[in-house]
């Protein structure tokens, strides 16, 4: 486990850890994420284990836009218009996924939990990957959400092994969690009330 500052790092060597089937810790706009490659099953495994989470339980996703969840996604109706309204920031959509690439940890019903954030190291890591990358919160399963890196190793200490990056981008501003919103035939559902109020 190293503690970094992208800037001295460079985005570089986090997109080759990534590409590895490396697990990383990385700043959003709500709270510090554990991510990997959403394409790979065995670091989205790897993920789960170090959060003790129910294997049941898919995991979400961020992109670097909304050119990227066009490309891998079903964004249009009123997807594409709650995604134009929101984004960058904390509304998350469950959509149908496009490309059979991304791993079953990741969908459930082949549709997908997936934002673009209003963070430019998040959005910038999930660019020059290429692809949708996981973003689940860097703390035990139950356990608080971590604002800070001294919360996050405190959270994951037994696991901090699993990890190879933790970028530290300082204290997070506290606020309330992203809004996760299911569209299904172009009928909204709340699945979890956030920072986003959707009428």
């Amino acid at each position: 486990m190293n503690i970094v500052k992208i800037e001295k790092l460079g985005y570089e060597k986090i997109v080759d850890s990534l590409s590895l089937g490396n697990i990383i810790v990385y700043p959003t706009d709500t709270a510090y994420a554990l991510g990997c490659d959403a394409t790979n099953k065995e670091a989205c495994e790897k993920i789960l284990k170090i959060k003790n989470r129910n294997k049941h339980m898919t995991l979400p996703l961020i992109a670097s836009d909304a050119d990227m969840v066009e490309s891998w996604f079903e964004l249009s109706g009123k997807s594409k218009e709650l995604a134009d309204e929101h984004w960058p920031g904390a509304l998350a959509l469950i959509i149908p996924a496009k490309k059979d690439r991304l791993t079953e940890l990741v969908k459930q019903d082949d549709m997908s939990a997936v934002r673009v954030p209003n963070n430019i190291i998040a959005r910038t890591i999930s660019r020059q990957l290429g692809k949708p990358i996981v973003a689940t919160s860097a703390n035990m399963s139950g356990k608080d959400t971590c604002y800070n890196i001294e919360s996050v190793t405190s959270s994951l200490e037994d696991n901090l092994n699993e990890i190879e990056y933790i970028i530290d981008f300082g204290e997070l501003n506290k606020g309330e969690l992203s809004t996760i919103i299911k569209i299904s035939d172009n009928e909204v559902e709340t699945v979890r009330e956030g920072i986003i109020k959707i009428k």
